[in-house]
C-alpha cells in the first residue's frame, strides 16, 4: 500500500510538472488606450474596409482617400471632413463613446461604412 501511495504521488508530481511546463502563456490584455491609424478608401460610394474597429479611449486617425468628392460625416462624434479625389484627408479624434457609429456622405446621407468602438 505504501508503494502504491508513493507511485501515485510521483505520478501526480510528474503530471503537475508537465502542466506547469506545457501550459499556455496567459494572454496579455492591454487596457491602455493606443494610437490607431486606419487607411480608408471610398470608392463607388462605399468604404473599404467597411468597418473600422477601435478601443474606447484610443486616439484615432482615419486617413480617407476617395474616387469622387465627398463630405464624410461621423455620426455620434459629429465630425465632418471634405475629401477630394487624389488627396488624403485625415479625421482625428479620441474614441470616447462606445458603440457602432455610421460614417456617411453628409450631402446625400448615404451610409459609407461604420466605426465600431469597443469598451475597455
Amino acid at each position: 500500500m505504501t508503494r502504491t501511495l508513493v507511485v501515485a504521488a510521483l505520478v501526480l508530481l510528474g503530471l503537475g510538472g508537465l502542466f506547469l511546463a506545457l501550459r499556455p502563456e496567459p494572454t496579455a490584455t492591454n487596457d491602455e488606450p493606443r494610437e490607431q491609424v486606419h487607411d480608408v478608401e471610398i470608392e463607388d460610394g462605399a468604404m473599404s474596409p467597411a468597418e473600422v474597429s477601435v478601443g474606447q479611449g484610443d486616439q484615432v486617425t482615419l486617413r480617407f482617400t476617395a474616387d469622387a468628392p465627398v463630405e464624410v460625416h461621423l455620426h455620434g462624434y459629429d465630425l465632418e471632413e471634405e475629401v477630394e479625389p487624389g488627396e488624403e484627408t485625415e479625421l482625428s479624434f479620441e474614441a470616447e463613446l462606445t458603440g457602432q457609429f455610421e460614417i456617411e456622405d453628409h450631402e446625400t446621407e448615404a451610409t459609407l461604412g461604420a466605426l465600431l468602438v469597443q469598451p475597455r
